[in-house]
């Protein structure tokens, strides 16, 4: 992906002429370069140190529709510039301060006293914003701020995100409850109703789809016969259409019972993963926050998360075994140990190996939620008939995880997507005003 093709990040830097603009103008020329190799960005050059550079600055941020603005603190800034810049341009905001060059002669740039100036504007302002501190060129300091950037880089992609609802969501499934004027109102999320008789419509019509694999092994042994296969694949053409002529890219759709055939040869659920290979969220089941907490997993990470459930825990491994269907075959582990069931509907392997995060997006009390759990997939086959892993939680023991889970009523749906984002999740609950839990 070229600088072109992002999305862009405003940066601006603030600050009045009498303290040290020398200093201040490395940081920022480190800064922008840092950033240059992650984002397009828009923003001037230099320090603003007056009302007119301010201005330009907005109008020139405004014309290239940014998604969020790194507010870098070049000194003591006039208190005017955070706030007009909070109300014209009405994004998420990454307020960073700089340290003193040497504190044992002056204070030279008085950069963090800025930012407390700052953050108490925009909290007074209710916008919304973070913080870091630090040296550009000091690599903890540029994680930290590549943390905030993403999630709020997420949450005005979310901002612009359209959910494709088709169908409603499975029949008592009451954790996949959604209120669509509370998404839309603190998370920008808008939702598309999309009727189940189009995909009907779709397979009445003969669509299909050629199946993204030649070869069926099947848990049994043997071969899943050329049927179901066929079967699959006009499963796969008619959901591709449905999809596409939706035009969207986040999904949540029932996927039974009406799809699920007991006794029928060539299954529904493997085309919920193969669509997901397109870039497509997809959350089976209808569950409309899981799409929109999968949505944000694939914004910060561009990789493809998945559903799951926690279907039971270790005490002495502090592990996770972690189950579900509709999951990208990509995930897999070792492509060569894919499984389908007899008839076709099931797909088993195991998750790969690697630092991962579990993410829900819940709702309680009429209000919005954040909960993530920091895990490792391990390197050991499950077999489970489902995509499935072992997940060795990081920070808290599995059986307080799962207790944490049950007492607080969160949804039995987690999203699983491989990174450890606990950096970039903690950003977002900050600036999107959820309440946040981190286990």
């Amino acid at each position: 992906m070229t600088a072109t093709d992002r999305r862009p990040l405003g940066v601006v830097s603030i600050g009045v002429p009498w303290f040290g603009i020398e200093t201040a103008t490395r940081h920022l020329n480190e800064t922008r370069a840092m950033l240059a190799e992650h984002y397009a960005l828009a923003g001037p050059e230099a320090v603003v140190t007056d009302a007119g550079a301010l201005e330009e600055a907005i109008d020139s941020l405004r014309q290239a529709n940014v998604d969020a603005l790194l507010l870098q603190v070049a000194t003591f800034p006039d208190g005017e510039a955070p706030a007009r810049l909070a109300q014209a341009l009405n994004v998420p905001i990454i307020v960073h301060s700089l340290p003193e060059p040497a504190l044992d002669r002056e204070i030279s740039l008085n950069s963090l006293c800025g930012a407390n100036m700052i953050t108490y504007t925009l909290t007074a302002l209710e916008a919304p914003h973070t913080f870091a501190h630090g040296d550009p060129a000091d690599e903890s300091v540029q994680r930290a701020l590549l943390a905030r950037i993403r999630a709020a880089m997420a949450l005005g992609e979310l901002r612009r995100t359209r959910v494709g609802l088709i169908g409603f969501r499975a029949p008592g499934f009451y954790p996949c409850a959604f209120d669509e004027l509370l998404l839309r109102r603190e998370l920008g999320v808008a939702i598309d109703h999309v009727g189940l008789n189009e995909l009907s419509r779709e397979l009445e019509s003969g669509a299909r789809r050629d199946a993204p694999r030649e070869k069926f092994p099947l848990i049994e042994g043997g071969e899943l016969p050329a049927e179901g296969v066929a079967r699959m694949e006009r499963f796969y053409g008619a959901l591709t259409n449905v999809v596409r002529e939706s035009g969207h890219q986040v999904i949540a759709i029932k996927d039974w019972p009406e799809f699920f055939d007991a006794d029928v040869v060539g299954g529904f659920w493997p085309v919920l993963g193969w669509i997901q290979e397109d870039g497509v969220v997809l959350a089976p089941e209808g569950d409309v926050n899981g799409a929109v907490t999968m949505a944000l997993q694939r914004a910060l990470t561009e990789t493809i998360p998945t559903l799951v459930d926690v279907s039971a825990w270790d005490d002495e491994g502090s592990t996770l075994t972690l189950w579900h269907y509709g999951g990208a075959e990509s995930l897999a582990r070792d492509p060569g140990e894919i499984r389908y069931g007899a008839y076709g509907r099931e797909v088993e392997y195991t998750f790969a190996q690697g630092r991962a995060t579990l993410a829900r997006i819940g709702l309680y009390g009429g209000q919005l939620r954040l909960l993530t759990i920091a895990v490792e997939l391990l390197d050991e086959r499950v077999t489970l008939r489902r995509a499935a892993g072992l997940a060795r939680t990081v920070n808290t023991p599995a059986g307080e995880v799962v207790h944490r889970l049950l007492d607080d009523g969160w949804e039995h749906h987690p999203c699983l997507v491989y990174g450890d984002l606990g950096d970039e999740f903690a950003a977002f609950a900050k600036l999107s005003g959820l309440s946040y839990t981190a286990l």
